[in-house]
């Protein structure tokens, strides 16, 4: 992991608790990071990130949500890594990562409910997460 191309995103985190930050300097950051990994690597270089410190998983989790609307094809291919983590479902800090996006890392209903039902039922602590992203899972 680069921490040189972190800098930059480090002093733009603030307190995700407060949501006090300026979310176009952020986008622009993460945009400027996903052009040197790319947006598929960028969700394993936020574990990293957050492996080694450099964030909070808050901040990780504001980061990854940050990133799913900041990249030119509207975060899908990060969300397509992020519906890999949770159908894998072995890495506490991915799912929790996976799980904080407000987008749906899914295309098929019936996938997603099937991966958050297994999520829920290994570990417990994600249960309030996967049944309200059941609940408003959208029919498609």
């Amino acid at each position: 992991m680069d921490t040189s191309l972190w800098g930059e995103v480090r002093g733009l985190c603030l307190d995700p608790s407060v949501r006090d930050y300026d979310v176009t300097a952020l986008s622009d950051a993460i945009v400027h990071i996903v052009d040197n990994v790319g947006d598929e690597a960028l969700p394993d270089h936020i574990v990293a990130a957050v492996n080694n410190g450099m964030f909070t998983i808050d901040e990780g989790s504001l980061i990854m949500s940050v990133a799913t609307y900041s990249t030119d094809d509207e975060g899908s291919r990060i969300l397509g890594v992020l519906a890999r983590w949770l159908e894998t479902g072995v890495d506490e800090l991915r799912i929790a990562l996976a799980l904080a996006p407000d987008s749906f890392a899914f295309r098929s209903r019936v996938s997603r409910i099937a991966a958050l039902t297994t999520i829920k039922d290994r570990f417990h602590k994600f249960e309030d997460r996967c049944n309200q992203l059941i609940a408003s899972s959208p029919d498609y």
